[in-house]
């Protein structure tokens, strides 16, 4: 029976550089450079990422971010844990030193967004307090030795009690390869497992070597049929995301992006 909570990996990537015939061609996506990202700040995929991992599907769900030690310490001290989402962050630190980091950290966005939430509170008008009340997400994290444990803890934590939203994986490397080896394992427990991904290029490379340089790649080289993925329509994206994804490319900057998406067949 499939699983109620699609696993999707989002990322970013630049496609592989191009090479003259008399050099070896490399056919990987790269998504890191030096432990950050290879492009600058890119406004367009930063926002997309920031709705689309803080959006439920449901009123009263929170959705869940997995990510490694690496990518959680990427985000800046003052925003993480990620508001309105479950950070769930996977590390081999089990000294419990990483956990009490991550669990501070916690404490301290919790009441830095209740105090801000008391001041919004205060400042409104009469007859506000009339207002039906949207209910938020949570902002929680949890810490655990690997994506499997991951998973069972959404799944016992949140699943059973029907307020786990949608379940991203948000990098790095490590944990993408982990996502992609367990559902080839079976160990997904019949989760689907798509892919958002945002091309990264150079504007106005027309017919030279648009990408970035890189020394982190994404696991996959070849999303196609002939690797046991399929191309999701843009309409199966923007399902997946909860809003419109056209699939085509946009300017910003001097690079140019485009949102697509696949699914392990």
């Amino acid at each position: 029976m499939p699983h109620p909570n699609p696993l999707t990996l989002i990322v970013a990537t630049t496609p592989p550089p191009l090479r003259h015939a008399t050099e070896e061609t490399t056919t990987r996506l790269g998504i890191g450079l030096k432990g950050t990202l290879p492009w600058p700040r890119i406004k367009t995929d930063m926002t997309f990422f920031a709705r689309v991992t803080s959006r439920p599907p449901t009123s009263g769900q929170t959705n869940a971010i997995i990510m490694g030690r690496k990518t959680y310490d990427s985000v800046p001290v003052n925003l993480r844990p990620l508001a309105k989402r479950i950070s769930v962050v996977v590390t081999r630190d089990m000294t419990g030193s990483v956990k009490k980091g991550v669990l501070g950290e916690l404490v301290g966005r919790r009441q830095r967004m209740a105090k801000k939430s008391a001041e919004a509170a205060a400042a409104k008008k009469d007859g506000d307090e009339n207002v039906e009340k949207k209910v938020e997400p949570v902002t929680d994290a949890i810490v655990v030795p690997s994506l499997e444990q991951a998973l069972e803890r959404l799944d016992v934590e949140y699943g059973e009690k029907g307020i786990l939203g949608k379940v991203f994986v948000i990098g790095g490397a490590e944990i993408y390869n982990a996502a992609i080896r367990l559902q080839g394992g079976g160990g997904l427990g019949g989760r689907a497992l798509r892919v958002v991904m945002t091309n990264v290029v150079r504007k106005g490379v027309d017919g030279g070597d648009g990408s970035f340089e890189c020394d982190t790649f994404f696991p996959v080289d070849r999303l196609d049929e002939g690797s046991g993925w399929r191309a999701a329509s843009s309409a199966e994206v923007s399902e997946w995301v909860g809003e419109e994804v056209d699939g085509l490319w946009k300017s910003e900057g001097d690079v140019e992006v485009q949102m697509v998406g696949f699914e392990k067949v």
